[in-house]
């Protein structure tokens, strides 16, 4: 048994304020009042929520919740993590329901981020409305997609591989003077990465989250968006090599970076594993 999709992620930002406003103003998220822990939330479809902010200076993802089918999947997990030697937890009662799910689990990945397992994901009693019209790629794919950082990336590999993750590609690239390095690209459901690795020691873990939306007219209407709010724009306009997500880049209040994009390629059966040499076929301008 294995994870289906990334669920929801917890971030831990200095201006909770700043980043809501940046998730309704720019991105088109709702805003979905504060937890059991008192953290902010949003949401961008039928889930009740998606990310969760806590106020710290980090300004940093402070945990990723991945969904698996049911208990038994998630009881399997904890069984395939013990016998690696790798310590889980059951989730609390009042910590499924602050993250409205019926049970879970809650264990580390090798560098210290807090990875949780749940089942029973309910779904919203009301409807989602973006404040800006957007719609959002997720139901079976989840909330889109993230990439950490991962310095001992066979460590790591290893350790997602557990959950269930495959390899869907690579990326060899230089990331500037004598900075080259093997991205690895991976999935869980149909779309194409869910979790990407950089194998680089950073200061944060979190490089960027990626939301996919429904229509280019969402993307570059969220572009100029984001121009017009005055944030840097980290890359512009551009189509990946591998998953050829049409997107751009806007750096946060929080000093991480959002990919907002469409069109994604999704993985099918028989996927072939290839190493591209490029980041971007065209466009993505810093």
């Amino acid at each position: 048994m294995a994870i289906s999709n990334l669920a929801y992620v917890g971030l831990g930002v200095s201006d909770v304020p700043g980043w809501t406003a940046f998730a309704k103003d720019v991105l088109g998220f709702a805003t979905a009042g504060t937890n059991r822990g008192g953290e902010e939330t949003l949401r961008f479809d039928a889930k009740p929520w998606r990310l969760a902010l806590s106020h710290s200076s980090d300004n940093d993802v402070s945990y990723m919740g991945f969904e698996a089918a049911d208990a038994a999947a998630v009881a399997l997990l904890s069984d395939r993590f013990g016998s690696e030697g790798i310590a889980t937890r059951p989730m609390s009662p009042a910590e499924a329901d602050g993250r409205n799910v019926a049970g879970g689990i809650v264990f580390s990945d090798p560098d210290g981020l807090t990875v949780e397992v749940v089942h029973g994901f309910t779904d919203c009693s009301t409807a989602f409305h973006s404040p800006v019209g957007a719609e959002f790629v997720t139901g079976n794919q989840g909330l889109g997609h993230i990439v950490v950082s991962a310095p001992d990336i066979e460590r790591s590999l290893k350790f997602y591989g557990l959950l269930g993750f495959e390899v869907t590609d690579y990326i060899e690239t230089s990331l500037g003077p004598g900075v080259f390095v093997r991205l690895v690209f991976l999935h869980c459901n149909a779309r194409h990465h869910t979790l990407a690795l950089l194998p680089l020691p950073t200061p944060k873990r979190l490089n960027h989250l990626m939301f996919e939306t429904k229509s280019v007219d969402s993307v570059l209407q969220a572009y100029y968006r984001a121009k017009s709010a005055g944030l840097p724009i980290v890359r512009h306009i551009g189509r990946h090599a591998n998953d050829r997500m049409l997107s751009f880049y806007a750096r946060t209040p929080a000093g991480f970076d959002v990919e907002y994009g469409c069109d994604g390629v999704q993985v099918g059966s028989n996927w072939p594993v290839k190493t591209y040499d490029a980041i971007s076929l065209w466009g993505h301008e810093p």
